[in-house]
């Protein structure tokens, strides 16, 4: 398998990208391109795919498509392209409408001392028309600067006195049973 230099220093260049590059997968990119024109200068030394993706432990697809894009673009073609993503299921505005939504919490008709995952999900299917995944869901909360992890909220229906003094009565009670002697031996 031959290749021709797109450009007089490619080689050079290739060679100096190869030593400087630490990520191993574009390292390879690299080397399969040099050592298929290599291949070129030196007839004796004439590699086959199988041959330069035996040597740079890769298969020969990936031989076959990184020569394939330095003969069609030069170096530049051999560098990774951003892959697009999926296509964001809910738009900017709507984003915005369910960050005022957690912000506001849940409104005391709810009955709710909190949203959750599975909550979440329903109210964005119901006001929205779009069913997320819960993986889904907790990655959109974190795209949106919101946390899953929170302190645990107060019930609406909590009484802070009641509480209080359930603290009050209960620690006196366990601080007067721990208080009792064990025997230590029966004789």
């Amino acid at each position: 398998m031959t290749v021709d230099w797109k450009d007089i220093g490619d080689a050079e260049r290739l060679e100096l990208l190869v030593s400087n590059e630490t990520n191993a997968k574009q390292r390879d990119r690299y080397r399969v391109v040099l050592l298929a024109a290599q291949g070129k200068l030196d007839r004796d030394r004439l590699l086959t795919r199988e041959q330069i993706a035996h040597q740079v432990a890769r298969s020969r697809q990936f031989v076959d498509e990184w020569i394939g894009r330095y003969r069609k673009g030069g170096i530049e073609a051999l560098l990774p392209r951003k892959q697009k993503g999926a296509a964001p299921k809910l738009t900017t505005e709507q984003q915005a409408q369910l960050c005022d939504m957690l912000d506001a919490g849940p409104g005391k008709e709810e009955g709710l001392a909190a949203y959750n995952g599975p909550i979440l999900r329903e109210k964005i299917q119901e006001h929205f028309g779009q069913l997320y995944s819960l993986s889904g869901l907790y990655a959109l909360l974190h795209r949106l600067k919101y946390n899953d992890l929170m302190p645990r909220t107060t019930h609406p229906k909590s009484d802070p006195a009641v509480q209080e003094d359930f603290k009050k009565t209960s620690c006196l009670l366990s601080s007067n049973r721990s208080s009792s002697s064990i025997p230590t031996s029966a004789s």
